[in-house]
């Protein structure tokens, strides 16, 4: 419900027994009408002890904003059209003077207005059959009607009538054989269709109002103008000096790559580099502004990849770009369990134009293949060979070690950067680039993309005007997520060189941070002490690279510290220090102990309420096995993969049985529980086995026991052991040391490794 006259006080009816006003009357609007109402208000009584409301809605039409039919795509007719229009435009343009990248947009804006031609011939043409049809039967009434007995013109009418109703019911068919097949084909399987039937009902996507210094505004023209205000603002250009940037970037002595990255990241995009980044396009992903989507460029048309080819090359080698790749339009993903009114509790997504996504795609991989070597291994986001659960493991493994040497003091500071990938400065990772010598053409295709960018805010359906971005790596952009590991890689080094920064030392190894992305963790010994040294250095790179502190939602959980030491370090830190945090989707405390009731018991009373909540939907027996698999088992697979802590088999069993319960609607089972969970390629129906995947992830962990390639972590979760891994693993060593059963993860690891060991 929302609020029209929040100051003022009116009424709408009068009792006359009590001589009293009171206001009972509303108007009750959906969500796409409460931002254009105009105006509402109470009028005089007239007919009625009640006031009668006004309300005046101001509906402007706005212009639709043309977006491919993928439809003209898949007739073989209408796609040779296309392809002849392709080849046509290409074969009387590509020999003249002007310059490709205007060639480009000309083409894309050539064939949008074919394509709008072509769509609305179609249309027409149906129409115009369907009119013919109904005239004729028009006509052959009116005969019917002057002459009854004329059996000729009643035959002629019913061929008519029956053509005419061909035409409704093949319309019709359509529409049901969609339905129908779609239910057919996804009912039984995880998928889109099962996701709608069984997901929380989806909040609007309509902003109906948002806070701004004075109050709040309701209309849509307001809410776009505080969108606008807000990101003009946020996306205007940073005072940073450049010479301050250069100082700061030759100072952390980053080296220079080698020459064959170098080659590898410089090369000439070929031809079938293309082919693949479309390829790798989604279908049904929004388009950007030119409203192309991926679908049209895979319809596999040489000329258009060949001129293509030529585009993004001459991107490379004279920083030139077609203008509309320097256009997007962002849309507003509201953030989950925050406050809506606020502008800042949404996620810009940039949309932007396929072909500039090709571009990037290309760039990104070739980027991907250099970082993986030159981003250290604390960073795992976004990198091949890389894994989230490592992450969660160090940390947890770092509990158990101040567990020990409970004369430490520590504390985990979980640091939130404020809007990290907007505050990004465009010069930091340009000079970056130069520091390390990448290459003169993968440093013009980069600056060819943060030389000039534009943008406008879409909001309830409706475009700000452009406002012109100046900062900030583009989420939605393929580079975006590696231009920003990129860029924050230089603070995981300085943090790791420095040796006054104090993590966890072992065997001439530190374990300082661990990062996904944005979402950093640092290990801090002596925090009280340290803490202050810490924040300078990371606003040292923030005052260069806009990498800002969120103070109001970073944490610091600290263990071994008392309640009182605990409050001096939120007040000489200013952050909070919670007695838990939340990581990467684990909740974390300061013992490990807790880490059962945090995270499964929690997540497992969730899945029990959804079960609860679906087993009243009309779903086969298959459709409740594809429920299971598509939004019961990837949470707790979640779990399994970064704690597989669970030792008590009866949780599992308890699970198991709740699962069985609503796939067979809580009666009987009619089927053997073994044929149940057998995979389908050996005659059963796929349930799955929580027992088995979750000794699955187990054994993923202890695989790195038996390999002793991730020395790092190995060396932190078995710190104080006297006898090498395999010792425990083979020779069972764990059973005459018992200190080995004394760290929470071990434990609970080894028992299922002793199981499934011959």
């Amino acid at each position: 419900m929302c609020e029209q006259n929040p100051e003022g006080k009116d009424y709408t009816y009068f009792s006359n027994k009590h001589s009293t006003w009171s206001r009972i009357d509303m108007v009750w609007v959906s969500k796409s009408l409460v931002t254009i109402i105009d105006n509402i208000k109470i009028l005089n009584r007239d007919l009625s002890d009640h006031c009668p409301l006004f309300l005046e809605i101001n509906k402007k039409m706005t212009p639709k904003k043309w977006r491919l039919n993928d439809n003209l795509l898949k007739k073989e007719e209408d796609l040779e059209k296309i392809k002849g229009m392709i080849k046509e435009y290409f074969g009387f343009n590509d020999i003249t003077e002007t310059k490709p990248q205007i060639i480009w947009d000309a083409f894309k804006a050539v064939l949008r207005g074919s394509l709008i031609k072509l769509n609305a011939n179609k249309r027409k043409q149906r129409e115009l059959e369907i009119s013919k049809l109904r005239i004729e039967i028009e006509v052959k009434e009116k005969e019917l009607k002057a002459n009854p007995k004329n059996q000729s013109t009643k035959r002629i009418l019913d061929n008519l009538l029956k053509q005419k109703a061909n035409w409704d019911l093949e319309k019709i068919a359509n529409q049901l054989k969609w339905v129908k097949q779609n239910a057919f084909e996804n009912a039984n399987k995880p998928g889109k269709w099962l996701a709608r039937l069984i997901r929380k009902k989806r909040q609007n996507q309509q902003i109906i109002s948002i806070k701004k210094k004075d109050g709040i505004v309701t209309r849509n023209e307001d809410i776009r103008e505080e969108f606008k205000i807000f990101y003009e603002k946020l996306y205007s250009k940073d005072p940073i000096k450049p010479e301050s940037i250069m100082d700061y970037l030759v100072k952390q002595k980053l080296g220079k790559i080698t020459e064959e990255q170098r080659l590898n990241l410089n090369k000439e995009i070929t031809y079938k580099e293309i082919c693949t980044a479309i390829k790798s396009l989604e279908s049904n992903k929004a388009p950007g502004p030119d409203g192309f989507t991926a679908a049209f460029y895979k319809i596999d048309q040489n000329e258009m990849i060949h001129f293509l080819k030529k585009i993004c090359n001459q991107a490379l080698q004279e920083k030139i770009i077609p203008d509309s790749w320097k256009e997007a339009t962002i849309i507003m993903i509201p953030k989950e369990n925050l406050d809506l009114l606020d502008v800042r509790n949404y996620r810009p997504i940039s949309l932007l134009n396929s072909d500039y996504k090709i571009f990037t795609k290309i760039l990104a991989d070739r980027m991907k293949n250099f970082l993986v070597y030159w981003i250290g291994e604390d960073q795992t986001g976004f990198l091949p060979s890389r894994n989230i659960k490592d992450n969660v493991r160090i940390i947890v493994d770092a509990i158990e070690y101040f567990e020990q040497n409970n004369q430490k003091e520590v504390g985990f500071l979980a640091l939130d950067a404020e809007k990290a990938f907007d505050n990004l400065n465009w010069n930091f990772f340009k000079f970056l680039s130069q520091e390390l010598d990448l290459g003169l053409q993968i440093q013009n295709g980069i600056n060819s993309i943060y030389e000039e960018q534009w943008a406008k805010i879409q909001i309830n359906g409706q475009e700000t005007g452009k406002i012109k971005i100046n900062k900030g790596t583009r989420q939605g952009c393929p580079l975006s997520p590696l231009l920003f590991i990129f860029a924050l890689e230089v603070l995981l080094k300085a943090i790791n060189k420095d040796e006054n920064l104090q993590g966890i030392r072992l065997d001439k190894q530190n374990y300082k941070l661990r990062a996904f992305a944005d979402d950093l963790i640092c290990i801090i010994e002596n925090p009280r002490q340290n803490i202050q040294k810490w924040i300078m250095k990371i606003e040292e790179i923030g005052n260069v690279a806009g990498f800002k502190i969120n103070m109001n939602k970073t944490k610091i959980l600290t263990k071994n510290i008392s309640k009182v030491k605990q409050k001096e370090l939120g007040e000489t830190s200013g952050f909070e220090t919670p007695t838990k945090i939340k990581y990467l989707g684990i909740w974390i405390s300061a013992k490990n102990n807790q880490l059962l009731d945090l995270n499964y018991s929690v997540k497992w009373k969730e899945i029990q309420r959804d079960l609860d909540k679906w087993s009243n939907l009309n779903v086969s027996l298959l459709g409740r096995i594809a429920f299971i698999k598509m939004n019961v088992l990837p949470k707790l697979l979640y779990l399994f993969q970064n704690i597989p802590i669970i030792r008590k088999a009866s949780i599992l069993k308890n699970w198991q049985k709740a699962l069985m319960k609503f796939i067979w609607k809580k009666q009987k089972a009619r089927i053997k529980y073994s044929t149940m969970i057998s995979p389908k390629i050996q005659g059963g129906f796929g349930v799955p086995d929580l027992k088995i995947y979750h000794e699955a992830c187990a054994l993923n962990w202890i695989k790195d026991w038996i390999k002793l390639e991730k020395i790092k972590i190995l060396n932190l979760e078995g710190h104080e052991l006297r006898r090498g891994w395999h010792g425990y693993l083979w020779y069972n060593k764990f059973k005459i040391e018992k200190q080995f059963g004394n760290h929470f993860i071990r434990s609970a690891l080894i028992k299922i490794w002793d199981k499934y060991k011959r």
